[in-house]
Protein backbone atom coordinates (compact mmCIF):
# COMPACT_ATOMS: atom_id res chain seq x y z
CA UNK A 1 0.00 0.00 0.00
CA UNK A 2 2.11 2.90 -0.66
CA UNK A 3 1.96 6.54 0.42
CA UNK A 4 0.59 9.05 -1.22
CA UNK A 5 3.00 11.90 -2.89
CA UNK A 6 1.11 15.17 -2.12
CA UNK A 7 2.84 18.29 -2.81
CA UNK A 8 1.08 20.17 0.09
CA UNK A 9 1.88 19.78 3.52
CA UNK A 10 -0.22 17.63 4.92
CA UNK A 11 -4.20 17.47 3.82
CA UNK A 12 -6.84 17.47 5.34
CA UNK A 13 -7.70 13.73 5.87
CA UNK A 14 -4.98 13.82 8.62
CA UNK A 15 -6.17 16.89 9.98
CA UNK A 16 -9.34 14.95 10.09
CA UNK A 17 -7.71 11.90 11.91
CA UNK A 18 -6.31 14.78 14.52
CA UNK A 19 -9.13 15.22 15.31
CA UNK A 20 -11.21 11.95 15.82
CA UNK A 21 -8.77 10.79 17.92
CA UNK A 22 -8.89 13.60 20.26
CA UNK A 23 -12.60 13.59 20.07
CA UNK A 24 -12.65 9.32 21.01
CA UNK A 25 -9.85 10.72 23.74
CA UNK A 26 -8.72 13.82 24.52
CA UNK A 27 -5.76 12.82 26.47
CA UNK A 28 -3.94 11.00 23.73
CA UNK A 29 -1.12 13.29 22.42
CA UNK A 30 -1.84 13.25 18.40
CA UNK A 31 1.09 16.13 17.51
CA UNK A 32 3.74 13.48 16.88
CA UNK A 33 1.45 11.02 15.35
CA UNK A 34 3.15 9.65 12.09
CA UNK A 35 0.30 9.33 9.71
CA UNK A 36 0.68 7.25 7.00
CA UNK A 37 -2.02 8.17 4.20
CA UNK A 38 -3.03 6.10 1.19
CA UNK A 39 -5.77 6.43 -1.80
CA UNK A 40 -8.95 5.94 0.49
CA UNK A 41 -7.73 6.42 4.35
CA UNK A 42 -5.06 7.59 6.54
CA UNK A 43 -4.22 6.13 9.26
CA UNK A 44 -1.46 5.78 12.23
CA UNK A 45 0.01 3.88 15.69
CA UNK A 46 -0.50 5.32 18.72
CA UNK A 47 0.65 2.93 21.24
CA UNK A 48 -0.75 -0.43 20.82
CA UNK A 49 -4.15 1.30 19.03
CA UNK A 50 -4.38 1.82 15.38
CA UNK A 51 -6.66 4.75 14.66
CA UNK A 52 -7.77 4.93 10.75
CA UNK A 53 -10.15 7.79 9.17
CA UNK A 54 -11.69 6.36 6.03
CA UNK A 55 -11.74 8.84 3.55
CA UNK A 56 -13.16 6.64 0.48
CA UNK A 57 -15.32 3.28 1.33
CA UNK A 58 -15.81 1.41 -1.99
CA UNK A 59 -16.27 -2.25 -0.60
CA UNK A 60 -18.00 -3.08 2.72
CA UNK A 61 -15.09 -5.13 4.41
CA UNK A 62 -12.71 -4.45 7.09
CA UNK A 63 -10.26 -6.47 5.51
CA UNK A 64 -7.48 -3.88 4.67
CA UNK A 65 -7.80 -1.53 7.66
CA UNK A 66 -6.75 -4.86 9.29
CA UNK A 67 -4.07 -5.44 7.30
CA UNK A 68 -3.16 -2.45 8.17
CA UNK A 69 -3.25 -2.28 11.84
CA UNK A 70 -1.42 -6.06 12.59
CA UNK A 71 1.53 -4.84 10.25
CA UNK A 72 1.81 -2.33 13.19
CA UNK A 73 0.97 -4.79 15.80
CA UNK A 74 -1.37 -3.15 17.05
CA UNK A 75 -4.18 -5.24 19.65
CA UNK A 76 -6.99 -2.22 18.93
CA UNK A 77 -8.60 -0.58 16.31
CA UNK A 78 -10.07 2.56 16.09
CA UNK A 79 -12.10 2.63 12.59
CA UNK A 80 -13.71 6.77 12.21
CA UNK A 81 -16.21 6.45 9.46
CA UNK A 82 -17.63 9.63 8.05
CA UNK A 83 -20.78 9.97 5.90
CA UNK A 84 -19.20 11.44 3.16
CA UNK A 85 -17.12 8.36 2.70
CA UNK A 86 -20.06 6.74 1.14
CA UNK A 87 -21.44 9.95 -0.91
CA UNK A 88 -25.09 10.11 -1.96
CA UNK A 89 -26.56 7.45 0.17
CA UNK A 90 -29.13 7.92 2.26
CA UNK A 91 -28.78 7.51 6.81
CA UNK A 92 -30.19 4.49 6.66
CA UNK A 93 -28.46 2.57 3.86
CA UNK A 94 -24.78 4.32 5.68
CA UNK A 95 -25.76 2.75 8.90
CA UNK A 96 -25.98 -0.87 7.34
CA UNK A 97 -22.52 -0.72 5.65
CA UNK A 98 -20.83 0.74 9.14
CA UNK A 99 -22.88 -1.95 10.24
CA UNK A 100 -21.80 -4.84 8.68
CA UNK A 101 -18.30 -3.63 9.25
CA UNK A 102 -18.50 -3.47 13.10
CA UNK A 103 -19.88 -7.32 12.75
CA UNK A 104 -16.82 -8.14 10.72
CA UNK A 105 -14.22 -6.71 13.24
CA UNK A 106 -15.88 -8.74 15.59
CA UNK A 107 -14.51 -11.90 14.14
CA UNK A 108 -11.51 -11.10 14.92
CA UNK A 109 -8.97 -11.38 17.79
CA UNK A 110 -8.12 -7.86 18.00
CA UNK A 111 -10.52 -5.14 19.52
CA UNK A 112 -11.75 -3.17 17.05
CA UNK A 113 -14.23 -0.02 17.39
CA UNK A 114 -15.94 1.09 14.35
CA UNK A 115 -17.60 4.92 14.90
CA UNK A 116 -19.63 7.09 12.75
CA UNK A 117 -18.50 10.74 12.59
CA UNK A 118 -20.97 13.10 13.45
CA UNK A 119 -21.46 16.55 13.77
CA UNK A 120 -22.20 16.10 17.42
CA UNK A 121 -18.98 13.55 17.99
CA UNK A 122 -18.53 9.88 17.57
CA UNK A 123 -21.43 6.95 17.66
CA UNK A 124 -20.47 3.26 18.45
CA UNK A 125 -21.71 1.21 15.18
CA UNK A 126 -23.79 -2.21 16.56
CA UNK A 127 -22.64 -4.68 14.51
CA UNK A 128 -25.40 -6.16 12.00
CA UNK A 129 -25.43 -7.77 8.87
CA UNK A 130 -28.09 -7.74 6.16
CA UNK A 131 -27.13 -10.45 4.08
CA UNK A 132 -28.89 -13.58 3.51
CA UNK A 133 -27.70 -16.96 2.68
CA UNK A 134 -29.33 -19.29 0.18
CA UNK A 135 -28.44 -22.89 0.67
CA UNK A 136 -29.10 -24.58 -3.13
CA UNK A 137 -30.46 -27.82 -2.25
CA UNK A 138 -33.90 -28.55 -2.82
CA UNK A 139 -35.26 -26.32 -0.96
CA UNK A 140 -34.02 -23.28 -2.80
CA UNK A 141 -35.95 -24.75 -5.71
CA UNK A 142 -39.06 -25.24 -4.75
CA UNK A 143 -40.81 -21.84 -4.54
CA UNK A 144 -39.35 -21.09 -7.83
CA UNK A 145 -40.64 -24.60 -9.53
CA UNK A 146 -44.43 -24.13 -8.53
CA UNK A 147 -44.32 -21.03 -11.18
CA UNK A 148 -45.73 -21.35 -14.79
CA UNK A 149 -43.35 -22.39 -16.67
CA UNK A 150 -40.67 -23.44 -14.58
CA UNK A 151 -39.99 -26.86 -15.13
CA UNK A 152 -39.79 -26.43 -18.53
CA UNK A 153 -36.74 -23.94 -17.99
CA UNK A 154 -35.11 -25.99 -15.48
CA UNK A 155 -35.16 -29.12 -17.68
CA UNK A 156 -33.30 -27.34 -20.43
CA UNK A 157 -30.61 -26.00 -18.29
CA UNK A 158 -30.37 -29.35 -16.63
CA UNK A 159 -30.40 -30.81 -20.19
CA UNK A 160 -27.10 -28.61 -21.20
CA UNK A 161 -25.61 -29.91 -18.07
CA UNK A 162 -25.47 -25.96 -16.81
CA UNK A 163 -25.66 -25.46 -12.74
CA UNK A 164 -28.97 -23.93 -11.60
CA UNK A 165 -29.27 -21.11 -8.72
CA UNK A 166 -32.40 -20.08 -7.15
CA UNK A 167 -32.65 -17.12 -5.15
CA UNK A 168 -36.35 -16.64 -4.45
CA UNK A 169 -38.16 -16.45 -7.99
CA UNK A 170 -35.00 -15.82 -9.64
CA UNK A 171 -33.25 -18.50 -11.56
CA UNK A 172 -29.34 -18.34 -12.39
CA UNK A 173 -27.79 -20.71 -15.03
CA UNK A 174 -23.69 -21.05 -14.75
CA UNK A 175 -21.59 -23.77 -16.67
CA UNK A 176 -18.25 -24.17 -15.81
CA UNK A 177 -19.08 -21.02 -13.35
CA UNK A 178 -19.80 -18.44 -16.26
CA UNK A 179 -23.35 -17.37 -15.96
CA UNK A 180 -25.10 -18.25 -19.26
CA UNK A 181 -28.61 -17.25 -18.69
CA UNK A 182 -31.47 -16.62 -16.39
CA UNK A 183 -35.02 -16.62 -16.01
CA UNK A 184 -37.09 -14.18 -16.82
CA UNK A 185 -41.00 -13.55 -17.45
CA UNK A 186 -42.48 -13.41 -20.38
CA UNK A 187 -46.70 -13.48 -20.65
CA UNK A 188 -47.10 -14.83 -17.24
CA UNK A 189 -44.81 -17.98 -17.88
CA UNK A 190 -41.21 -18.29 -17.24
CA UNK A 191 -38.75 -18.29 -20.07
CA UNK A 192 -34.99 -18.17 -20.66
CA UNK A 193 -33.14 -15.15 -20.98
CA UNK A 194 -29.42 -16.64 -22.89
CA UNK A 195 -26.07 -15.01 -23.29
CA UNK A 196 -23.12 -14.71 -21.28
CA UNK A 197 -23.45 -11.28 -19.22
CA UNK A 198 -26.10 -8.52 -19.30
CA UNK A 199 -24.38 -7.30 -22.89
CA UNK A 200 -24.56 -10.60 -24.51
CA UNK A 201 -28.07 -11.01 -23.12
CA UNK A 202 -29.23 -7.58 -24.44
CA UNK A 203 -28.03 -8.32 -28.14
CA UNK A 204 -29.78 -11.97 -28.47
CA UNK A 205 -32.89 -9.98 -27.11
CA UNK A 206 -32.87 -7.02 -29.80
CA UNK A 207 -32.00 -9.50 -32.75
CA UNK A 208 -34.14 -11.77 -31.68
CA UNK A 209 -32.59 -14.71 -32.34
CA UNK A 210 -34.79 -17.50 -33.98
CA UNK A 211 -33.81 -20.79 -32.38
CA UNK A 212 -35.06 -22.07 -29.30
CA UNK A 213 -33.93 -21.49 -26.21
CA UNK A 214 -32.50 -24.87 -26.09
CA UNK A 215 -30.62 -24.39 -29.42
CA UNK A 216 -29.68 -21.10 -27.85
CA UNK A 217 -28.39 -22.23 -24.95
CA UNK A 218 -26.46 -25.25 -26.41
CA UNK A 219 -24.69 -22.83 -28.71
CA UNK A 220 -23.45 -20.71 -25.47
CA UNK A 221 -22.41 -23.63 -23.88
CA UNK A 222 -20.09 -24.80 -26.58
CA UNK A 223 -18.43 -21.46 -26.62
CA UNK A 224 -17.78 -21.23 -23.00
CA UNK A 225 -16.10 -24.71 -23.40
CA UNK A 226 -14.04 -23.52 -26.20
CA UNK A 227 -12.42 -20.34 -24.24
CA UNK A 228 -12.99 -22.49 -20.79
CA UNK A 229 -10.93 -25.30 -21.89
CA UNK A 230 -9.37 -24.15 -24.13
CA UNK A 231 -5.31 -22.58 -24.63
CA UNK A 232 -7.19 -18.70 -24.56
CA UNK A 233 -6.24 -18.52 -20.91
CA UNK A 234 -6.28 -13.89 -21.76
CA UNK A 235 -9.91 -14.22 -23.00
CA UNK A 236 -12.62 -12.65 -20.68
CA UNK A 237 -14.59 -15.93 -20.78
CA UNK A 238 -11.65 -17.85 -19.44
CA UNK A 239 -11.26 -15.34 -16.60
CA UNK A 240 -14.40 -14.10 -15.06
CA UNK A 241 -15.86 -15.20 -12.77
CA UNK A 242 -13.08 -18.61 -11.72
CA UNK A 243 -14.25 -18.37 -8.06
CA UNK A 244 -17.53 -20.23 -8.85
CA UNK A 245 -15.35 -22.38 -11.43
CA UNK A 246 -13.31 -23.14 -8.69
CA UNK A 247 -16.19 -23.88 -6.26
CA UNK A 248 -17.65 -26.60 -9.01
CA UNK A 249 -14.01 -28.42 -9.21
CA UNK A 250 -14.52 -28.84 -5.39
CA UNK A 251 -17.91 -30.16 -5.67
CA UNK A 252 -16.97 -32.69 -8.51
CA UNK A 253 -13.81 -33.37 -5.92
CA UNK A 254 -14.38 -32.25 -2.34
CA UNK A 255 -11.73 -34.10 -1.43
CA UNK A 256 -9.38 -30.99 -2.67
CA UNK A 257 -9.78 -29.08 0.82
CA UNK A 258 -10.81 -32.21 2.69
CA UNK A 259 -14.34 -32.76 2.91
CA UNK A 260 -17.04 -34.81 2.07
CA UNK A 261 -19.63 -32.86 -0.05
CA UNK A 262 -19.87 -29.13 -1.08
CA UNK A 263 -23.28 -27.70 -1.71
CA UNK A 264 -23.22 -24.21 -3.20
CA UNK A 265 -24.55 -21.33 -0.80
CA UNK A 266 -25.54 -17.85 -2.93
CA UNK A 267 -26.27 -14.17 -1.32
CA UNK A 268 -28.52 -11.34 -1.05
CA UNK A 269 -28.80 -8.17 0.90
CA UNK A 270 -32.28 -7.09 2.13
CA UNK A 271 -33.19 -3.93 3.72
CA UNK A 272 -31.70 -0.40 2.77
CA UNK A 273 -27.97 -1.99 1.71
CA UNK A 274 -26.54 0.99 -0.97
CA UNK A 275 -25.96 -0.87 -4.51
CA UNK A 276 -27.34 -4.59 -5.79
CA UNK A 277 -23.86 -5.29 -4.85
CA UNK A 278 -22.75 -7.96 -1.91
CA UNK A 279 -20.09 -5.63 -0.75
CA UNK A 280 -19.00 -3.49 -3.53
CA UNK A 281 -20.08 -0.02 -3.37
CA UNK A 282 -19.22 1.59 -6.20
CA UNK A 283 -21.74 3.35 -8.46
CA UNK A 284 -19.91 3.16 -11.07
CA UNK A 285 -21.64 0.84 -13.56
CA UNK A 286 -24.67 3.00 -13.17
CA UNK A 287 -25.03 4.52 -16.31
CA UNK A 288 -26.14 8.13 -17.64
CA UNK A 289 -29.64 9.01 -18.50
CA UNK A 290 -29.19 8.23 -22.25
CA UNK A 291 -27.70 4.17 -21.21
CA UNK A 292 -30.15 3.37 -18.11
CA UNK A 293 -33.04 3.01 -21.01
CA UNK A 294 -30.81 1.27 -23.32
CA UNK A 295 -29.86 -0.98 -20.57
CA UNK A 296 -33.80 -1.31 -18.88
CA UNK A 297 -34.63 -4.60 -17.91
CA UNK A 298 -31.45 -6.42 -18.28
CA UNK A 299 -29.77 -7.09 -14.98
CA UNK A 300 -25.60 -6.75 -13.99
CA UNK A 301 -24.15 -10.40 -14.58
CA UNK A 302 -24.32 -12.32 -12.00
CA UNK A 303 -20.61 -11.91 -10.59
CA UNK A 304 -19.49 -10.24 -7.28
CA UNK A 305 -15.93 -9.75 -6.10
CA UNK A 306 -14.93 -12.91 -7.26
CA UNK A 307 -15.84 -14.57 -4.11
CA UNK A 308 -18.07 -17.85 -4.19
CA UNK A 309 -19.42 -19.80 -0.94
CA UNK A 310 -20.98 -22.92 0.45
CA UNK A 311 -21.53 -24.74 2.94
CA UNK A 312 -19.22 -28.48 3.73
CA UNK A 313 -19.99 -31.42 5.38
CA UNK A 314 -16.75 -33.49 6.81
CA UNK A 315 -16.17 -37.11 7.62
CA UNK A 316 -17.40 -36.14 10.91
CA UNK A 317 -20.79 -34.75 9.93
CA UNK A 318 -19.99 -30.84 10.75
CA UNK A 319 -20.93 -28.24 9.35
CA UNK A 320 -18.16 -25.78 7.62
CA UNK A 321 -19.21 -22.53 5.48
CA UNK A 322 -16.68 -21.91 2.76
CA UNK A 323 -15.33 -19.07 0.85
CA UNK A 324 -13.82 -19.32 -1.96
CA UNK A 325 -11.51 -16.58 -3.02
CA UNK A 326 -10.23 -16.61 -7.06
CA UNK A 327 -7.69 -13.50 -6.64
CA UNK A 328 -5.57 -11.71 -3.47
CA UNK A 329 -8.35 -10.51 -1.54
CA UNK A 330 -7.59 -8.89 1.92
CA UNK A 331 -11.55 -9.10 3.12
CA UNK A 332 -11.74 -12.39 2.33
CA UNK A 333 -11.79 -14.13 5.82
CA UNK A 334 -13.95 -10.83 7.23
CA UNK A 335 -16.76 -11.43 4.52
CA UNK A 336 -16.20 -15.02 5.35
CA UNK A 337 -17.23 -14.19 8.57
CA UNK A 338 -20.36 -12.25 7.93
CA UNK A 339 -21.18 -15.10 6.01
CA UNK A 340 -21.08 -17.62 8.85
CA UNK A 341 -22.61 -14.96 10.78
CA UNK A 342 -25.51 -14.38 8.29
CA UNK A 343 -26.27 -18.53 8.73
CA UNK A 344 -25.93 -18.82 12.37
CA UNK A 345 -28.73 -15.71 12.61
CA UNK A 346 -30.75 -18.43 10.46
CA UNK A 347 -30.28 -21.13 12.21
CA UNK A 348 -27.59 -22.85 11.35
CA UNK A 349 -25.16 -24.54 13.40
CA UNK A 350 -21.59 -23.46 11.93
CA UNK A 351 -18.98 -25.33 13.17
CA UNK A 352 -16.20 -23.95 11.27
CA UNK A 353 -14.90 -22.27 7.73
CA UNK A 354 -12.71 -22.74 5.32
CA UNK A 355 -11.03 -20.16 3.05
CA UNK A 356 -9.84 -21.69 -0.34
CA UNK A 357 -7.25 -19.95 -2.39
CA UNK A 358 -5.14 -20.51 -5.55
CA UNK A 359 -1.79 -21.85 -4.96
CA UNK A 360 -0.14 -18.65 -6.25
CA UNK A 361 -2.78 -15.45 -4.32
CA UNK A 362 -1.48 -17.62 -1.08
CA UNK A 363 0.39 -14.40 0.47
CA UNK A 364 1.61 -13.50 4.24
CA UNK A 365 -0.97 -10.82 4.76
CA UNK A 366 -3.85 -12.99 3.61
CA UNK A 367 -2.37 -15.43 6.13
CA UNK A 368 -2.11 -13.33 8.68
CA UNK A 369 -5.69 -12.51 8.96
CA UNK A 370 -6.53 -16.28 8.72
CA UNK A 371 -4.36 -16.53 11.92
CA UNK A 372 -6.22 -13.12 13.28
CA UNK A 373 -9.48 -14.87 12.76
CA UNK A 374 -11.37 -15.27 16.22
CA UNK A 375 -13.35 -17.79 14.85
CA UNK A 376 -12.83 -21.56 13.71
CA UNK A 377 -11.11 -21.01 10.42
CA UNK A 378 -8.38 -22.75 8.51
CA UNK A 379 -7.02 -22.50 4.69
CA UNK A 380 -6.64 -24.65 1.93
CA UNK A 381 -4.79 -24.27 -1.28
CA UNK A 382 -5.97 -25.40 -5.23
CA UNK A 383 -3.40 -26.38 -7.06
CA UNK A 384 -3.41 -24.99 -10.50
CA UNK A 385 -4.47 -28.42 -11.80
CA UNK A 386 -7.97 -27.84 -10.27
CA UNK A 387 -9.41 -27.22 -13.81
CA UNK A 388 -8.99 -29.99 -15.17
CA UNK A 389 -12.71 -31.18 -14.97
CA UNK A 390 -14.95 -32.81 -17.24
CA UNK A 391 -17.28 -29.71 -19.21
CA UNK A 392 -19.52 -32.48 -20.58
Amino acid sequence: MPEIDRSEKGSLWRGALRSCISRFDPSVDVSAAEISEFPSFVGCSIGDTAHILIGSLSTADIGPYLAFATRGLASVLNLYVPPSAIPGVSASSFSAVVGALGLQGEGFEISVEVLMVEREGLKPVVGGTTLQSVIQDDIASREFLTHPGAAEVVEIVLGNRCEAFFIGDRMYVTHLGLEVARSIWVDGRLALEVGVGRNDRMARSWLKDPRTQDEQLKDVVQTVNRYRMGSSQFHPLARLATARWMRLAIQDDPSLISVQQLTPLELVRTGNWPTRGLWSLKTGSEFNDEDAIMYRGFDTSFEEDDLAFAIAIDSADALHVVGISAGVDLGAVAKLYEVARSLADQGRKVDGSILVVQERNRIVPIERLVNLAGFRLRSATLSPTWKKIDPE
